[in-house]
């Protein structure tokens, strides 16, 4: 029904084509009857007199002394239209929709005083029908406006069972059954059906018009679907069913809906096509799905669907899931907080929410889960589906660890070390409490690991590792801070004297044996300590004063422990500028060459000079060699400076007697690069010396750093024609196996076993050993540090080649070189000073 006022049309003139309608005769006699407007017209001028056949579609409507609107002088059409009796009726008294319209007239008419119109509509024998309801106001002698009613049926009808198939696109079809003579259906006929049906079909209605299932080809004709309409019809109730079959290109897939009414059947068909594939496409994402996955009821939080690989990952078949609820996958401790998550959804999701869940066989996991609301048949569901991050969350703990700890011995490191030394420091200001750090370094580790390999080496390492968790407390620290560097936090003390209680159990413990690869190994430690607040208050000050301690410890003789003393940076500052200073020396030429004479003791003679580096420093005088040459060594200027004495030494030399030659210690930093070869030929070249004149002394620790490397250097040099000797023979490991490897030319017997000759009978015992060796292996034998005849007749006596010494010379400049080798070698009773030494020479 249409409820807004409409203005009245113009009626159709007396006499003018058409129809002569109620409503046209009646608005004519009312305009013409209102003769001063606004004013309505008399109600006996319109209503009263001969309106003919038009009052059958009218009625009188007054208004009763409670404001009751009543109807009265009702006609025939009215009274069919509305049920309305024909003496009339309040409208209290009328069906809802028709008082509605009526209201709605009249109040339309009052507000503008003139004629209104309604649209009322109804439904006879399957026809919908349609009405303009006018309500027209007259005045009354008697009170209020009185109004006629007219009803003005319009001439279009619309079939209500076409209009509703036509609306839908459902199909909707009557069918009849076909039965045999054992009254069995075994066949239905089309009776009725919608162009919905015939588009779902795909064929003209012509072709399915008192058509039957089985010449359509629709498989409709299917067994089960004729038995399933034939069951409707036979048990008289409705029936759903689906049905799927082939389509030119696609699967087809209907809803069935069929209903027996009488001797017909209605069924209703819906393309479910679409539906069929959301579902198949959800079937694919969720059972192909290789993350588990659940269907959970929001409600109940019961498993309702599991995916295959939720039975292989958690080990539950599929039975057994149905039974759980997902909250039964959680470990018990986490199951309240997960529900909770559930139904907490709409706040953000943050990825570090990681929950423990458990297999079947008890094994927990982590796992993210991913969750999401889904309706289901018009119930709400969730969807989740969990990511195995066990083993990411174990391979990050593994990163994270490795970022914080040695690879070789799992002890913290340097980055740890520092995080866990800035708590100490913190914890130990609030607490006015001391804290240690003991910076070690293993003594001899390098010998170690030249000698016996790297492997042993990293075991022994290791083996350090170990003894170093046994014997600190569990509120002390260490950690590797690489190489053979370690450091150690202690915390909670009260006096330096625990410090030192703690130092000396670490050399003591760590100085013991070690059995490794059948290999005993003894090494020791040396600890430099530094104490907060009074050596510093910063992690990286205090490390810095702990290892200016080690360093003490080390020059004091290894195996010691020393505690930070301010002095300590002053010497470090020292040895900074030391470094500085023997950058610049070799350009300034402040190094000097000193010789010290060879004497062959079968001629007494002189038979060569070794070349002694010697700086003389602009303000602090002539500086040890034993001082700036570890230092030289240390930082690579060795190389450099190396070369320089070779070349200075062999221009030097060259204008020597031709039986005298010229010994040239080698640094074993000079082999790391491989360019000692190179800077011994040049030499060679640019002084024109002899080769043959030349000796180059090492020490055994060119041959245990990279040592087949160095041995073929050792080759290319003999091939030059130059001489090699090994220098302070005897103290080192394994010298005796070197002399197998490399056929040297001399070698050099350290001095601390000539200082003891007098005093150790095992050093004398040392002494023929070697001069014996070198005997029998044709290779001359040089005694170092000769100062007394005593030394000398002992040295003759066991048979050694060669002797070199204060009792002859101390080194001595190049300008001495000449005075040297004009005097004659003579026996002396006593030590000789430098003088009494150039005595004791003389030239061939």
């Amino acid at each position: 029904m249409s409820s807004q006022p409409l203005l009245p049309q113009s009626p159709c003139a007396p006499g003018s084509s058409g129809p002569r309608r109620a409503i046209d005769f009646v608005l004519l006699r009312w305009r013409s009857e209102r003769t001063a407007p606004p004013n309505l017209p008399p109600y006996e001028n319109v209503a009263l007199g001969n309106l003919g056949h038009f009052a059958d579609s009218m009625a009188l409507v007054v208004q009763d002394k409670a404001g009751e609107m009543n109807l009265a002088r009702v006609g025939a059409t009215f009274c069919a239209w509305g049920g309305i009796p024909r003496d009339g009726a309040a409208f209290s008294c009328l069906r809802a929709d028709r008082a509605h319209s009526l209201r709605d007239a009249i109040d339309f008419s009052l507000q503008t005083n003139e004629p209104a119109r309604v649209t009322t509509h109804q439904v006879e024998d399957g026809k919908f029908e349609t009405y303009d309801l006018w309500a027209l106001p007259l005045s009354s002698l008697w009170g209020p406006p009185v109004f006629i009613i007219v009803l003005d049926r319009r001439d279009a009808k619309y079939d209500v069972l076409d209009t509703m198939f036509g609306a839908t696109d459902e199909g909707m079809i009557a069918l009849t059954a076909i039965k045999n003579t054992c009254d069995e259906v075994v066949d239905f006929q089309f009776v009725a059906f919608n162009d919905g049906a015939a588009r779902l079909f795909n064929m003209p209605a012509e072709r399915l018009q008192w058509s039957r299932l089985s010449e359509l080809g629709l498989h409709l004709e299917e067994a089960e679907v004729v038995e399933n309409l034939a069951r409707a019809v036979q048990e008289e109730r409705r029936i759903n069913f689906e049905v799927t079959y082939p389509g030119e290109h696609a699967m087809r897939h209907f809803k069935v809906s069929a209903a027996p009414i009488g001797e017909l059947i209605s069924v209703t068909l819906t393309d479910i096509a679409e539906i069929k594939e959301r579902e198949r496409s959800f079937r694919l994402l969720f059972e192909g799905n290789p993350i588990p996955t659940w269907l959970v009821a929001s409600d109940t939080l019961r498993i309702l669907h599991v995916n295959e690989a939720a039975v292989r990952h958690y080990g539950h078949s599929r039975e057994a899931f149905h039974q759980m609820t997902v909250l039964e996958t959680l470990s018990p401790n986490s199951r309240t907080e997960f529900a909770n998550f559930l139904h907490d959804l709409d706040r953000p999701y943050q990825g570090h929410d990681v929950w423990h869940h458990v297999r079947a066989d008890g094994s927990e996991m982590d796992v993210y889960p991913y969750v999401r609301r889904m309706d289901l048949d018009g119930r709400q569901n969730f969807v989740i589906s969990v990511v195995d991050v066990t083993e990411r969350r174990k391979a990050e703990a593994r990163v994270a660890h490795m970022a914080h700890h040695d690879a070789l011995t799992d002890l913290p490191n340097r980055v740890l070390f520092r995080e866990r030394l800035q708590e100490a420091l913190a914890r130990a200001q609030r607490n006015d409490h001391l804290v240690a750090v003991q910076c070690l370094d293993l003594d001899h580790f390098k010998e170690v690991n030249d000698t016996l390999g790297h492997p042993v080496g990293d075991k022994l390492l290791q083996a350090v590792a170990d003894r170093f968790k046994t014997s600190l407390r569990e509120t002390d620290f260490v950690a590797r801070l690489g190489g053979d560097e370690f450091a150690v936090i202690q915390t909670d003390m009260e006096s330096p004297v625990e410090a030192s209680a703690l130092a000396a159990r670490l050399i003591d413990y760590i100085g013991q044996p070690y059995q490794i690869d059948g290999h005993q190994v003894v090494i020791g430690t040396s600890i430099g300590i530094a104490l907060a607040p009074a050596d510093g208050v910063e992690p990286d000050h205090l490390l810095k004063n702990a290892d200016m301690a080690l360093y003490r410890s080390k020059n004091d003789g290894r195996s010691v422990f020393r505690f930070f003393e301010p002095d300590m940076d002053a010497r470090l500052q020292a040895r900074r500028t030391m470094e500085l200073d023997l950058r610049h020396a070799l350009k300034a030429e402040e190094f000097e060459l000193h010789y010290q004479p060879l004497v062959d003791l079968e001629s007494g003679k002189v038979c060569a000079f070794e070349a002694l580096l010697r700086w003389h420093h602009p303000t602090r005088g002539l500086v040890s060699p034993a001082e700036f040459i570890p230092l030289c060594e240390e930082i690579g200027l060795i190389i450099d400076i190396g070369a320089w004495v070779l070349e200075e030494a062999c221009r030097e030399a060259v204008h020597w007697p031709e039986e005298v030659k010229v010994a040239i210690n080698l640094s074993p930093v000079q082999f790391r690069n491989n360019r000692v070869v190179g800077a011994v030929a040049h030499a060679l070249a640019s002084s024109g010396i002899a080769p043959e004149r030349v000796e180059l002394e090492i020490t055994e620790s060119v041959l245990l750093q990279d040592s087949e490397t160095n041995v073929e250097a050792l080759r290319d040099l003999k091939d030059l024609g130059i001489q090699i000797a090994m220098d302070d023979f005897g103290t080192g490991y394994s010298s005796l196996s070197y002399l197998q490897k490399f056929p040297f030319d001399k070698i050099k017997i350290d001095q601390s076993f000539v200082r003891t000759l007098a005093e150790r009978p095992e050093a004398s015992a040392i002494v023929r050993a070697l001069t014996g060796l070198g005997r029998s292996l044709s290779i001359a034998t040089t005694a170092e540090g000769v100062e007394t005849e005593e030394q000398l007749e002992h040295l003759r006596s066991e048979g050694c080649t060669q002797v070199q010494g204060y009792l002859f010379s101390r080194p001595l400049p190049a300008g001495d070189v000449a005075e040297i080798l004009k005097r004659v070698f003579h026996r002396a009773e006593a030590p000789p000073d430098e003088n009494e030494a150039r005595g004791r020479i003389s030239a061939a």
